[in-house]
């Protein structure tokens, strides 16, 4: 072979060469080719990446933890007014107003709310009253039971026995007992008014909560602390979450005191990118600090800005003709739906509600309890304060025990402060009816001319509000929607 022969092979396979490197060099799977061609990314860009996702994993944390910090808040507003103790009761003797800062608190029944530690106190016994209309939650406010006529105690009242998370002593009999998922367990009571020759008269249902007493199972008689009932009414009260940063102190604090069952694995791994585990130390950086106060100032306006734009789907709407609405979006009291968790729902109701029970979701004939709410007038715009209307209501509304109709605060459902206190009408007051028996109430910043002071409820000029209606002891004809209330109407 000659020297010419040679060279030509020799130069195929070096063009072949390059052919194999070329096309290996173009071979790539779409990852790779996604992600920088295969090689690592800039230095800036994989820290600003970082950050980001620092920063969503927290905005995820906010809106899935928002349930426990809005109880803590509850707890911390009250101890820190009432003091602490598994012995202290703290009632609203004369009505919850607007003094309270709690998100949709209900003037029309007499509150008792305490906060129990059974790691503090181990097992406790809690003896309701009857006719309580009530629960017990976990902190997540997961219901632990019912009390009361959806309870097991039917109203009768009873000794409900809460037991720690993981207890394995003696369970006495005789209690309706029940363990605990977190420690700390609130306590809310429900009693009802009467009416009285002026209007609701709290006095029967004051006495009736005052019957309440909590001790350790184990602690005889003479070594229970005494009850201690303060009144809560008329005084200021801050029981709202934080809203600064705070509110990840709180958290760690909240989760290295609980036990690791309480929370699921794959939600300790979202708070562990953060920087929380439990007994570990929490030292964000700088930077960390900065993005955790951005997403404790952006998580809430996310969750404000699904309640403004609405539900797709319309699972909210309680009518098909109406602008109310339901606040758990026909789930179940855990916002669970057919297929998934309803974690939109679920941040939604507790940026301005608390308490989540079987007994205010369940379709219960005469014993439950329905809140059909709106911030909508008929034609579909927000309610605002500068402006006046009129909610009519049709004769007999199906409410065994009561019903009732109260203005809040669009943003954290707690009530408008004005000169009444107590934004709210319910079935005890003395109001001026139609011949029919129908009820019209009004809302306004000043009382139209020609409305009775008994159907007036005060708004804020320049706020928004929504109007909720309860029935409780809800009637059959609330179910099968013979009866509904109409629409709020605009009247200026």
């Amino acid at each position: 072979m000659n020297r010419h022969a040679l060279f030509s092979i020799a130069t195929a396979m070096f063009f072949g060469m390059c052919s194999q490197v070329a096309a290996q060099d173009t071979a790539v799977s779409p990852l790779m080719r996604q992600l920088n061609s295969g090689n690592w990314l800039p230095q800036q860009e994989a820290e600003s990446l970082r950050d980001e996702l620092y920063y969503q994993r927290a905005i995820f944390a906010y809106m899935t933890m928002l349930p426990a910090l809005n109880v803590i808040g509850m707890r911390d507003g009250s101890e820190e007014k009432f003091g602490a103790g598994y012995n202290v009761l703290p009632i609203w003797k004369d009505r919850m107003n607007s003094l309270t800062w709690v998100p949709t608190p209900n003037a029309d029944v007499i509150y008792s709310m305490s906060y129990l530690d059974l790691k503090e106190t181990g097992p406790l016994v809690v003896a309701a009253p009857p006719n309580v209309i009530g629960m017990f939650t976990d902190f997540f406010q997961r219901t632990i039971t019912d009390v009361g006529a959806i309870g097991p105690d039917r109203a009768r009242g009873g000794l409900y026995l809460l037991l720690p998370p993981g207890y394995d002593g003696e369970v006495p009999k005789g209690y309706f007992a029940f363990e605990s998922p977190t420690y700390n367990v609130f306590l809310f009571f429900r009693t009802v008014m009467k009416k009285g020759e002026d209007g609701p008269d709290p006095s029967p249902a004051v006495t009736l909560a005052e019957q309440t007493r909590i001790y350790p199972l184990w602690t005889s008689e003479k070594d229970a602390k005494p009850m201690e009932f303060p009144n809560a009414s008329g005084q200021r009260v801050n029981m709202m979450y934080p809203v600064d940063n705070a509110f990840w102190t709180k958290l760690k604090e909240f989760v290295d005191y609980e036990p690791i069952s309480a929370i699921d694995p794959e939600l300790r791994g979202v708070l562990a990118s953060i920087g929380i585990v439990k007994d570990q130390p929490f030292k964000p950086t700088a930077e960390q600090q900065e993005l955790l106060n951005k997403a404790v100032e952006t998580a809430p306006k996310m969750i404000f800005a699904n309640r403004q734009l609405g539900r797709p789907d319309k699972r909210n709407l309680y009518y098909k003709d109406r602008q109310y609405e339901n606040a758990w979006a026909s789930a179940t009291s855990e916002f669970l739906q057919e297929s998934y968790l309803d974690i939109d729902q679920r941040a939604a109701y507790f940026q301005f509600a608390y308490s989540s029970a079987p007994a205010m979701v369940m379709r219960s004939l005469g014993a439950g309890s329905k809140y059909p709410f709106t911030p909508r007038d008929a034609d579909g715009d927000f309610l605002n304060g500068s402006n006046a209307y009129k909610l009519h209501m049709p004769p007999d509304p199906p409410a065994a025990l009561f019903w009732a109709v109260t203005a809040y605060n669009v943003v954290d459902g707690t009530m408008p402060e004005t000169p009444q206190l107590l934004p709210s009408i319910n079935g005890f007051n003395d109001v001026e009816k139609n011949a029919d028996g129908s009820i019209d109430l009004y809302f306004a910043p000043e009382k139209p001319a020609d409305v009775p002071e008994t159907n007036w409820i005060q708004t804020v000029e320049g706020r928004d509000f929504l109007v909720a209606l309860r029935l409780y002891g809800t009637g059959v004809e609330f179910f099968d929607q013979t009866w509904k209330p109409d629409d709020v109407v605009k009247i200026n």
